[in-house]
């Protein structure tokens, strides 16, 4: 099934390169050195069914959030307290009023008084996608509306004195089923090859005098007939190293004290048959350099000190992947490239029609995320560890450190030392990437060889040779290891080139941005910010010792609703471009086979998921098109 013209959200064909000019202008002030659009063309807006979709979601997690933070009020339905709500929100002048709203509104509050609310809550809908779209995505931010205001001036405060107050903060939707295995070594490591950031994890052959762990240590967890140096000669061994956040600055937000940590931490694959060698966690320290203060914890350190290691590690995990495995490295990455195919690729020209689907809404996104979720006061300064310029610093570290020829995904499967399916056998992110990067990889191909017989027509395809000079210039896209010597030289070349494009923009972003919601939006299994320095692990850790370190339970309801609903969106799907997009007879069959082996890919990964713990996140079926959430 083709999506529609209105799922493209794409310019007008006959627009001029010297218009796209003078629409598309660099900035680099929006997040500092970073090549962002510097005011978003009226036509890359979101489309009315993205505001929609983005609307129910925003039904589902406002009925929960009422419910917890006001409770029922002497209403014999969860439907009568939302009716409540919402007759209060317009006498107090929360909603923000217009035309629109007000024929909405007219609409609605006849039925509100006399019928109460449908079960399915639709009118909810209806409202809030007049909100949104009378008032953009600015709802989304705290303080800017006051229908949020109103929803949050009742909620639950506090540090949680047991795990179970978490579970309060879903009367509606029900606890994330994250919450019943979280705290299992199994999932901890699994989250390492299969989680919302599984880019982490490398083979190593030894470990420096910086995280000493000793063969006691390590055979504590492993088994006597094992040692450090037979798994490192083995290539059973694997590192994960957060030491880019040595020296971070913690952050404060609204008052908390919030703690950055840098932690290393050690995993090993056992011996034995492929299907039973899963990685397991071995030691942690929870900083960069062995001290009284940076104890080696081990499973055998006690219940809740090896629960705080662990979850110190999630702490730095989740503060690398928002500002930089996400962030940085899918949408800034490829909204370079969609600024600077618009200015330099005529609309009908053949790699401008294969690309310009795939940048669907990424630039409305990432205006939105800069002026929003990575501002001062949003969504990021709120929740993350750090301070808000330190975790912006991280976003631009991560996709200038990002260089594009080493960012194919074979080589960094390569560089990081986990390609290896014989020494690392269950790495379900990697397998399952793989087989949707040769099928974008063959599509990519089977495409560029309908324009490009020659490696010189690529090199005498002058609008091809100044898209690939505008995505490095340093008045351009600064992406840096682009191209052959400056120019792109062969057609290998460029079908690795956006290869890699067109898998940032749909499955990579996948791969990170969905599991927000299922493994990350729960506080208990995973808080963005941890709440008392890593010191505390000095001495015998309680169970209150934990618990501090967790979130809030304003915090935690926080982190729910925003990753929640960023996790939420699935606008458009790969493989499906606009009807008529290619006009070309000669790419239908092509484009055919590319679906079709998308069904195969699909086909394979439900199959690995009878062996294995599930792992849907790449699934061709729930890889959108493009970046556009």
């Amino acid at each position: 099934m083709n999506a529609s013209p209105d799922n493209l959200l794409r310019r007008p064909i006959t627009q001029s390169l010297e218009t796209a000019r003078q629409e598309y202008r660099y900035n680099y002030n929006h997040i500092p050195a970073i090549a962002m659009v510097d005011e978003l063309p009226e036509t890359e807006g979101f489309s009315t069914s993205w505001y929609y979709l983005l609307a129910q979601q925003l039904r589902v997690l406002f009925v929960n959030t009422l419910i917890t933070n006001r409770g029922n009020r002497g209403s014999k339905s969860i439907r009568d307290d939302v009716r409540l709500f919402i007759l209060e929100a317009i006498f107090k002048g929360a909603i923000p009023l217009n035309i629109t709203i007000i024929a909405r509104l007219l609409q609605i509050v006849p039925q509100f008084l006399i019928k109460g609310i449908s079960k399915d809550f639709h009118e909810l809908d209806n409202l809030l996608f007049a909100i949104l779209k009378e008032n953009g995505v600015q709802i989304l931010r705290d303080a800017l509306n006051g229908v949020i205001e109103l929803l949050y001036a009742e909620h639950p405060t506090g540090h949680v004195t047991s795990l179970t107050d978490y579970e309060k903060l879903f009367p509606v939707i029900g606890v994330p089923a994250i919450a019943q295995t979280f705290q299992e070594d199994a999932v901890f490591a699994y989250m390492r090859v299969a989680g919302y950031n599984p880019v982490m994890i490398e083979r190593v052959s030894k470990l420096s005098d910086r995280f000493p762990v000793t063969d006691e240590h390590y055979q504590a967890v492993m088994g006597s007939d094992d040692s450090l140096q037979a798994a490192g000669e083995e290539g059973r061994l694997y590192l994960t190293d957060y030491g880019i956040f040595e020296g971070a600055l913690n952050g404060t937000y609204p008052t908390e004290q919030k703690y950055v940590y840098a932690p290393l931490a050690l995993f090993a694959v056992p011996r034995g048959s492929n299907s039973d060698r899963f990685l397991r966690p071995v030691a942690i320290q929870c900083g960069q350099t062995p001290s009284p203060d940076y104890p080696i914890i081990t499973p055998n350190s006690g219940k809740y000190a090896w629960l705080f290691a662990k979850t110190i590690v999630q702490i730095a995990d989740a503060n690398f992947h928002e500002p930089v495995t996400h962030l940085a490295r899918t949408h800034l990455f490829v909204g370079a490239f969609a600024i600077a195919t618009y200015r330099q690729l005529p609309a009908n020209h053949p790699l401008s029609l294969l690309l310009r689907p795939h940048f669907a809404g990424t630039l409305a996104i990432n205006d939105a995320a800069q002026r929003i979720l990575i501002a001062r006061g949003g969504g990021v300064d709120r929740l993350l560890s750090s301070t808000i310029d330190n975790s912006r610093v991280l976003a631009v570290k991560g996709l200038q450190s990002y260089g594009f020829n080493s960012a194919m995904l074979p080589k960094q499967f390569e560089q990081r030392g986990v390609s290896d399916r014989n020494l690392l056998p269950i790495y379900p992110y990697r397998d399952d990437a793989l087989l949707v990067w040769d099928a974008i990889r063959q599509w990519v191909s089977d495409y560029l060889q309908l324009y490009y017989a020659t490696d010189r027509d690529i090199q005498n395809d002058t609008a091809l040779q100044s898209w690939a000079a505008e995505v490095q210039a340093y008045e351009g896209g600064r992406i840096s290891e682009f191209g052959e010597d400056g120019r792109i030289q062969t057609r290998d070349y460029l079908i690795d080139a956006v290869t890699l494009i067109i898998f940032t923009a749909s499955a990579q972003h996948a791969a990170v941005n969905f599991p927000q919601k299922d493994l990350m939006g729960y506080a208990a299994a995973l808080p963005l910010a941890g709440y008392v320095p890593a010191s505390a692990l000095k001495g015998e850790v309680t169970e209150q010792d934990y618990l501090k370190l967790l979130a809030p339970l304003d915090q935690a309801q926080r982190q729910y609703n925003l990753l929640a609903l960023l996790g939420s969106i699935y606008y458009n799907k790969l493989g499906e471009y606009p009807q008529a997009h290619f006009t070309d007879s000669r790419v239908k069959p092509l484009l055919q086979n590319f679906q079709e082996n998308l069904q195969q890919v699909e086909h394979a990964i439900n199959q690995r998921n009878l062996s294995r713990p599930t792992y849907n996140y790449l699934l061709p079926s729930k890889i959108p098109q493009s970046i556009n959430i």
